[in-house]
């Protein structure tokens, strides 16, 4: 099928979702009756994000694999809500209590709303729901490729994933959509459920239609499906059950993920509207999974037999299945239910794990900030919203790294359980925080941390070492080399298979660390109070409560707006002071400066949890009541707290002194020493014994001075003398001292509030050593540096010396051999006008690619010289670009390609000549290695730019050779055999004529696709200067023209000779000016053609003034030479005369002959 139609109907269904839930919020708001009737079913329908797209397309894949074993995860669902609702009914009775808003919070608020341990919980969830929500992302994609292929094939530039980045971004953007629209998290979100339900719904309707329709298209319903299987050996083991170890721990393990899961704790727990609800689950929810599974194993079969080699991926079979039977709508119908099946899960998982991570992680951070501190005591909506949303997208990024980490390794079935025995870990802590009291905050971290470190071991790195992401030694030879120590094998058991083994492991683990640590540890007043709250469901009785002095229900009331907003806070302060919702705004205002009580102070923290979390909200609450009293058992729990932050301070406070590798030393007002550290007392060589707090200073230092400790520097420069000085004695201070022994202390000191100063003694002597040593290997430095100028000075004119003479040698060489290059090049020419021959083809193809190496050695060595000027004018680019694909579509048609140009109207700010060298070389390049296809050249519109792109379908360039072509005489391979081969400059003067012109040159390829070659040009504000018309724009026939030929080498005048005699022309030779004039006698010669460096110190333009002077300046000349610097291009050009370089090119000499034969002719007319 085409991909882009099955994009659009995934987007336009996920489009119609969040039509669905922005409607249930209006209906559910306009007709609230009729919403509390359909409550119970859309609570039931909502429990089915359980089933993801594990159930819908993993479990094909795992019962594919092992028959019966698939309903494992469901077993443990079924048994917990038809046996074990009253735990969640209990569950959700006290979430309401406590008015928590996610398993951190519940699980935290039952420890005495520890904040360590909401936070520890959360990172925990994170990190074993990662693989989960990758799952998702996975499904997603191998069912969308499965049904149309990649809809990214076709790209230039890879990212990785493509297909699954666009499903990840689609994801986030829905679930900020649909969850994270407010900052009440524990606010019931009738919409979102109600296109839960509706997905839920369609992934049923989509697994029973489906999954019955190939069952029945197979082979005529279940019970022919199974009479085969039981008929073919390769599939009749598939049919029988196999209850072993493994089964019953993924049984376990499902049974505590329906509970901790995040996400089904927010369907369970958050979203329920009422307890009694949980009646109608308790037989729906199992009902509606055994529906959803119940022609997995059929479906299962059916692949195996279609597919007996493999070939298909087994998690995509209820897609594939249906397109092998030429059933489209089936496959459609079948990738969305896995959407949505794997979009339910995203979307609630994201919204309860975003809350998760505000609550616990960010908030107490950003509660630590002070400036932030003060932004969210004034708004805090605007930033707990963004927290919410931007952890949704790193929630989801996070999950898009994972899935690229474990590429195609696992089955859809392998990484949920990974996520199931992660999750599991929180039940011990939930369970028997529910059901008994005697277990403490640190034995639920204890077994928490013992379990997820148990879990990490023993399941999540087996599973990285499928991917080879873990060592394999480790895996064999267990850690520190003991064999009882292996992941798989911990403790010395072998014989579970790894999940068994690992779930289990941990668990127990976790389990008896809680049960451990409970029993020799204590509860603060807090933890017993929540442990009774949770076990007995009782709040304690008001045990002697007094008002808090200075602290009104305003100042609650108040605090409260800000985090939940006066819908939320006001019914609740009304009741506090007793009013209705409807009773005056005065007695309102009246009863909210009546003093707090507990209650007021227990419900506000009821309020804040709603929007933060339990621990957060006792902590914003308790720094607004600085000079509270409360309760006895809370004035307890507090007044241990508080002593125990101090005594952690001072505890704190000393080990830092006395580990820090500088003195210090505080001392008050009256100069008396209050605090010093060891290192004060090593680095002044002073006794333990000898000072005390509250020893004067003066005693110190008399002491000092007695032991020679200032030598003969005096009183003065100690720092005693220098504290009582009125200048110094308010402001910092910094000096230096130097000890009898040659130690150096740096010593700084600054005054302290109360009129007493602190003082820091630093050891610097390495410092002063380092420095002197440094002055003076500085003065050796500048020493050194005057002596090498002169070398480098001498070095740079010798260089510059050897450049003079190697650009000279090079221009001689190239002199030199361009002249008999020029006259081979003018016989071959002569010959072929004659008629066609073979060899005399192929030696004009021969000379053709000398001259183009000769002519890129040039173009080097004159850029490098610096010789080439740019002449930037207004320039219309399809004055340069037409032409030259004109010349080239020629050669490009005898290669077999297709040379396109697209034309552009742009006026750019250039040099047309060297644009034009720029773009004829990356158009060579593309003829060279372009072996088939077609090569396009155009132009694209940038910001104050036009970009001239060139683009072939050639073998593309490897990412680590795109610089390296750009070096000289550097190629990546020669084109075909029958093709110029070069030398390696092209590129290299590409790039030399842009750095000169300040152009960009780019460059895009895809190995096996082609590249794309592209220099940026800057479009020009004034209007394309005219152009020049070009040489040959007017031709004239050649037949009867005379021709002086003024030239010194014989071999180079035969060959022009014959060249031009072959055009009907007359020829008349001589090696000098007098020459040529005498041969000529009385003629008048129609051009005259003349080299540039003739015998005896003579030039070309010296024999044309003496002809000139014969027949006048206007007789039309051109000189050929192979002198390509500047200084013989501007005075030929000064003389009124043409210039060729040599070896010239045959038509490139007619064309010129003809233009100024018919410029003469012109002349003449006028």
């Amino acid at each position: 099928m085409s991909s882009w139609p099955v994009l659009g109907l995934a987007l336009g269904y996920l489009a119609a979702l969040f039509a669905i839930a922005w409607w249930g919020d209006r209906y559910a708001a306009k007709q609230p009756e009729v919403q509390e009737r359909r409550a119970p079913l859309l609570y039931a329908m909502s429990l089915a994000v359980y089933c993801t797209s594990w159930t819908f397309y993993g479990a094909i894949g795992r019962a594919a694999a092992s028959g019966w074993d698939f309903l494992s995860i469901y077993v443990g669902p079924i048994l917990v809500f038809s046996l074990g609702w009253p735990i969640l009914a209990k569950m959700v009775r006290v979430a309401k209590a406590e008015n928590t808003v996610s398993i951190s919070d519940f699980i935290s608020a039952r420890y005495g709303k520890s904040r360590v341990l909401a936070a520890l919980i959360t990172v925990m969830a994170v990190t074993v729901v990662l693989p989960y929500f990758a799952l998702q992302l996975k499904a997603i994609t191998i069912s969308l490729e499965a049904l149309a292929g990649d809809p990214f094939a076709n790209r230039v530039m890879d990212i990785p994933g493509e297909t699954t980045f666009i499903i990840t971004c689609a994801m986030a953007l829905f679930a900020i959509l649909f969850g994270v629209r407010n900052i009440h998290a524990n606010e019931h979100h009738r919409g979102l459920m109600m296109a839960i339900s509706t997905e839920s719904m369609v992934k049923l309707g989509a697994a029973i239609l489906v999954g019955g329709g190939i069952v029945f298209a197979v082979a005529g319903g279940p019970s022919g499906i199974f009479e085969r299987a039981a008929g073919d050996p390769r599939l009749a083991h598939l049919l029988t059950p196999h209850f072993g170890a493994g089964w019953w721990s993924i049984t376990l393990l499902a049974a505590l993920a329906i509970l901790c899961l995040p996400r089904q704790f927010h369907v369970t727990v958050v979203e329920n509207t009422h307890v009694g609800d949980i009646r109608t689950a308790s037989w729906l929810f199992p009902l509606y999974l055994v529906a959803i599974n119940i022609f997995v194993l059929p479906v299962a079969l059916a692949g195996l037999m279609m597919f007996p080699d493999g070939s298909v991926n087994a998690d995509t079979l209820l897609v594939t299945i249906p397109q092998r039977l030429g059933h489209d709508w089936m496959a459609v119908l079948a990738f969305l239910g896995g959407l949505s099946a794997a979009t339910s899960m995203i979307i609630v998982g994201a919204v309860a794990l975003s809350t998760m991570v505000c609550n616990d992680l960010i908030v107490p951070i950003l509660m630590a900030i002070p400036s932030a501190m003060r932004r969210w005591q004034h708004d805090p909506k605007p930033m707990l919203l963004t927290v919410r949303r931007v952890a949704v997208v790193a929630l989801l990024g996070m999950a898009y790294l994972y899935y690229l980490m474990i590429g195609t390794t696992f089955p859809l079935a392998t990484i949920g359980t990974v996520s199931f025995a992660g999750v599991a870990q929180f039940a011990p802590a939930l369970l028997m925080g529910l059901f008994f009291r005697r277990v403490t905050k640190a034995g639920a971290i204890t077994g928490l941390v013992a379990g997820f470190v148990a879990w990490v071991y023993t399941v999540l790195i087996p599973s990285f070492a499928v991917a080879g992401l873990v060592p394999g030694h480790l895996m064999d030879q267990g850690l520190f080399g003991l064999g009882w120590l292996t992941p798989t094998g911990l403790g010395g058991i072998h014989d579970l298979d790894t999940l068994a083994h690992g779930a289990l492991t941990s668990l127990a683990l976790n389990l008896f660390m809680m049960v451990l640590v409970s029993g020799i540890t204590g509860q603060s007043d807090l933890e017993k109070q929540q442990a009774r709250r949770f076990v007995s469901m009782r709040h304690d009785a008001q045990d002697g409560v007094a008002p808090v002095r200075g602290v009104t229900l305003g100042d609650l009331y108040e605090l409260a707006l800000r985090y939940v907003g006066r819908s939320r806070a006001e019914p609740v302060f009304r009741e506090l002071v007793g009013l209705g919702i409807d009773e005056g705004k005065d007695l309102f205002e009246e009863g909210l400066k009546r003093r707090i009580d507990e209650e007021a102070v227990q419900a506000t923290e009821w309020l804040l949890a709603g929007a933060i979390g339990s621990a957060s909200a006792r902590v914003v609450v308790a720094s607004l009541l600085s000079d509270r009293r409360l309760s006895r058992s809370d004035a307890r729990s507090i007044i241990d707290e508080a002593s125990r932050a101090i005594l952690d301070s001072h505890v704190l406070m000393r080990s830092t002194l006395e580990n820090v590798g500088k003195g210090i030393c505080a001392v008050d007002k009256d100069f008396r020493l209050r605090l010093w550290n060891r290192r004060f007392l090593e680095m002044l060589e002073v006794p333990e014994g000898l000072i005390k707090v509250g020893t004067p200073m003066g005693e110190l230092v008399a002491y000092l001075q007695s032991q020679g400790e200032f030598g003969e520097e005096g009183e003065m420069e100690t720092l005693f003398a220098r504290r009582l000085d009125p200048k110094r004695r308010d402001q910092p201070d910094s000096f230096h001292r130097t000890r009898p022994d040659g130690v150096v202390l740096e010593i700084l000191s600054n005054p302290l509030p109360d009129g007493g100063f602190v003082a820091v003694y630093t050891d610097v002597t390495d410092r002063h050593r380092a420095a002197e040593a440094l002055r003076a290997a500085n003065e050796g430095l500048e020493r050194g540096i005057a002596e090498r100028t002169i070398d480098l000075a001498i070095a740079k004119s010798e260089a510059d010396r050897a450049n003079q003479a190697k650009t000279r040698l090079l221009a001689a060489v190239s002199h030199d051999l361009l002249q008999p290059l020029h006259a081979a090049r003018l016989f071959i020419s002569a010959a072929l006008d004659r008629g066609p021959d073979a060899l005399v083809t192929q030696a004009d193809a021969a000379l053709r690619s000398v001259e183009q190496l000769l002519g890129d050695l040039l173009d080097i060595t004159k850029l490098d010289t610096g010789v080439v000027k740019p002449n930037r004018t207004a320039v219309a680019i399809d004055d340069v670009l037409h032409p030259l694909t004109d010349e080239l579509a020629v050669v490009a048609q005898r290669h077999g390609l297709q040379l396109r140009f697209v034309p552009c109207r742009a006026t750019v700010d250039t040099d047309a000549v060297l644009l034009r060298r720029i773009v004829q070389n990356l158009l060579a390049n593309a003829l060279r290695y372009t072996p088939r296809g077609r090569i396009l050249v155009g132009c694209r519109r940038l910001a104050g730019a036009v970009r001239v792109e060139v683009w072939d379908t050639g073998p593309g360039i490897p990412e680590d050779k795109r610089e390296e072509i750009f070096k000289e005489f550097r190629q990546l391979g020669n084109g075909q055999s029958d093709r110029d081969k070069g030398l390696g400059l092209g590129l290299s003067i590409v790039e030399r004529f842009a750095a000169i012109l300040g152009h960009r040159v780019s460059l895009r390829s895809v190995e096996g696709k082609g590249s794309c070659f592209a220099v940026e040009v800057p479009l020009s504000a004034r209007a394309a200067d005219p152009a020049r018309p070009a040489v040959g724009a007017s031709v004239t026939g050649l037949e009867g023209t005379l021709v002086l030929c003024v030239e010194n080498e014989p071999a180079i005048a035969e060959a022009t000779i014959a060249l031009l005699s072959g055009w009907s022309c007359e020829v008349v030779w001589g090696a000098t000016g007098a020459d040529a004039l005498a041969a000529l006698g009385e003629r008048v010669p129609d051009v005259v053609l003349t080299d540039y460096h003739l015998d005896h110190g003579m030039s070309g333009l010296d024999a044309l003034s003496l002809i000139r002077a014969r027949f006048g300046s206007d007789l039309p000349a051109a000189v050929i030479t192979a002198d390509r610097t500047e200084a013989v291009k501007d005075s030929v050009t000064q003389a009124g005369c043409r210039v060729l370089y040599k070896p010239v090119r045959p038509g490139a000499l007619r064309a010129l002959l003809s233009h100024m034969l018919a410029e003469k002719r012109r002349g003449r007319a006028a």
